[in-house]
């Protein structure tokens, strides 16, 4: 998808403001008209607005209420159709997709914050907790030939993650971007139509 300069998007405190790993993610999706995409961990609903905006059906998540309100706002501002769901990962998601897009947490962070913006980046005290949950679930959620777009972070439980992929999907790296403190990395997830549970 291609970064739509004009779309017209807030984003609240509460609410991850997309930043490097948001466009990471942006660049590296690739959906079609008339697919269904799921976008775990909207926040403000970048990537559900611009994957609506290119005739995807869309439905979009999140854990924190003021990221739920925010998308929704977001979207009836850049006038697409979109669903927003409140969800702790897939615990409300109900159907398939052809797409699902997650931006997780996956910092390390010691203890457990109440805070809900922190729950943006939080991804327990490996950094791979949210992570390893989304995979063990996400593959009952894709249609056949189904896709999962997801950063990852050299900081944070990179090597489990990938572990944990690759019980079940077929992995491919399609994108890294350096910073001065660590790397992230684009990639894509597909289910193992052979793999049983």
């Amino acid at each position: 998808m291609r970064l739509d300069t004009s779309l017209d998007m807030d984003a609240p405190p509460d609410v991850y403001d997309p930043s490097d790993d948001s466009y990471l993610l942006l660049r590296v999706v690739d959906v079609a008209r008339g697919e269904g995409l799921l976008e775990m961990g909207t926040g403000t609903g970048l990537i559900a607005i611009h994957a609506a905006k290119s005739g995807a059906k869309v439905t979009a998540a999140d854990i924190n209420p003021h990221a739920v309100e925010c998308a929704r706002r977001n979207a009836a501002k850049n006038d697409v159709r979109m669903d927003v769901v409140r969800s702790d990962l897939f615990e409300k998601i109900h159907g398939s997709f052809d797409i699902i897009a997650f931006n997780p947490p996956y910092l390390p962070v010691e203890t457990k914050s109440t805070a809900w913006i922190e729950k943006a980046w939080s991804g327990g005290e490996q950094g791979d907790e949210v992570v390893v949950r989304f995979l063990q679930d996400a593959w009952k959620h894709l249609n056949p030939g189904g896709r999962i777009y997801m950063i990852l972070s050299s900081v944070g439980g990179l090597v489990s993650a990938l572990r944990a992929a690759k019980e079940r999907y077929d992995v491919r790296l399609l994108e890294e971007q350096r910073m001065f403190f660590e790397s992230i990395f684009a990639y894509e997830f597909r289910f193992r139509s052979t793999f049983r549970e």
